[in-house]
């Protein structure tokens, strides 16, 4: 079974094809990466410029495929996305009997909780149970019990960035299957479940949003989101050295650096003129002048957000970079000399198929939403068309999906 995902992003829009084999292995075979300049902030600012990124992605990626994008998943962020804590509990369906995957489909239920009318939720995350007096527990099926209890963690977007990103898509001439969050694709493709119990945060640089996703204990306990990512470099470069927002960006993924002993005084670049203007000679040394401090302001910026979930303490795996911005020199040091805490660069895992040029950490979220959609279908067969993941959809679909969770 083919699938499609379509991760639109404020600099790029990515789109990668693949097929699901009967044992539930990805094979890639068509990936593109087209430039958008449609988006601000993860949101739609130009639903034209929007539409002919995403038209040049998709035939792309179609054309490498050779065969036609559908089951198209589409990915959705930006610092609309909020995570809230919630619990539900329930009596078991036969008192202290054993409890079943149908009694977690109905706790989890009850877990949701009441959002203002203008969101929508994606993602409803179990955390763990508790069963009659008994806590911590991550599979409670089997288990007896009268009393079934859970935590989890909703996952919401406003919906106008919804209809907004449905829109783009559908004037683009596709039907989005699902949504799935930029938050959830990218820690499916980068952590591991070792780091997930440690406790580990997953800092997601992109280029108009950085995305936070703190986890202890296996589970997934805060996210947020920052307005200052990638884009606010690029945009300094812009401004201090006099180019273009192109010229700017190459020049940053070339020659930039947020590490001084990585530069040189007597290490220069030429610097295209701007509007026929002539061509100048930069060291590498200015431009880690105009790099550094907005580098600092991002980690600032994370280094508190990660204080506001109360889990910066217990970061014992430490902390993992991605996103297209993990790319830039000395990034990782930086952040471990600025956090003092061991930093690494995640990259997303490794696929069949044509996948050298997805081992990057600007792949992390296209390379996770594949994850994440592959597992929709072995769990469920198909994604329904309707833009949303949530659990006021089929019960048996959830019963499915808790079913292949505990492995039943």
């Amino acid at each position: 079974m083919d699938i499609t995902v379509l991760d639109i992003g404020t600099s790029s829009v990515k789109t990668l094809i693949a097929a699901i084999d009967e044992n539930g292995g990805i094979n890639v075979s068509g990936f593109a990466n087209a430039k958008n300049q449609g988006m601000a902030k993860s949101r739609i600012v130009d639903i034209d410029l929007t539409i002919s990124a995403i038209k040049e992605s998709v035939q792309s990626a179609e054309i490498m495929a050779g065969k036609k994008a559908e089951n198209i998943f589409v990915s959705i962020g930006g610092s609309d996305t909020i995570g809230i804590a919630s619990k539900g509990i329930i009596a078991t369906k036969r008192a202290g009997g054993e409890i079943t995957a149908e009694d977690v489909v109905r706790v989890i239920a009850q877990a949701k909780v009441v959002l203002t009318i203008d969101s929508n939720i994606l993602h409803v995350i179990p955390k763990e149970f508790t069963v009659d007096d008994q806590t911590n527990i991550k599979n409670p099926v089997g288990l007896l019990g009268s009393k079934l209890s859970a935590e989890t963690m909703v996952i919401a977007v406003q919906n106008i960035l919804i209809q907004n990103i449905n829109n783009a898509v559908e004037r683009s001439g596709f039907k989005p299957s699902e949504l799935i969050s930029q938050h959830v694709a990218a820690y499916t493709s980068t952590l591991d479940r070792e780091e997930m119990d440690l406790g580990v945060a997953l800092i997601d640089i992109g280029g108009g949003s950085t995305k936070i996703s703190v986890f202890n204990d296996d589970a997934l306990r805060f996210i947020d989101t920052i307005d200052v990512a990638g884009d606010y470099i690029t945009k300094d470069i812009s401004i201090g050295l006099r180019l273009t927002r192109n010229d700017s960006e190459s020049i940053k993924l070339k020659y930039g650096s947020c590490l001084k002993e990585l530069v040189s005084s007597e290490e220069t670049f030429t610097a295209p003129g701007l509007n026929d203007r002539e061509s100048r000679t930069i060291s590498t040394a200015e431009l880690f002048e105009i790099v550094a401090p907005r580098v600092d302001e991002i980690i600032e910026l994370a280094s508190k957000s990660i204080e506001k979930s109360g889990l910066f303490h217990k970061l014992n795996a430490g902390i993992v970079l991605t996103g297209g911005t993990a790319n830039l020199k000395g990034i990782k040091e930086r952040f471990e000399r600025k956090t003092n805490v061991p930093v690494k660069i995640g990259t997303p895992q490794r696929l069949s198929g044509i996948t050298d040029n997805l081992n990057n950490p600007s792949f992390a979220v296209s390379v996770g939403m594949l994850l994440y959609a592959a597992d929709l279908f072995r769990q469920s067969g198909a994604p329904r068309t309707g833009g949303k993941i949530s659990l006021d959809g089929s019960v048996s679909r959830f019963l499915n999906f808790f079913k292949d969770m505990f492995k039943l």
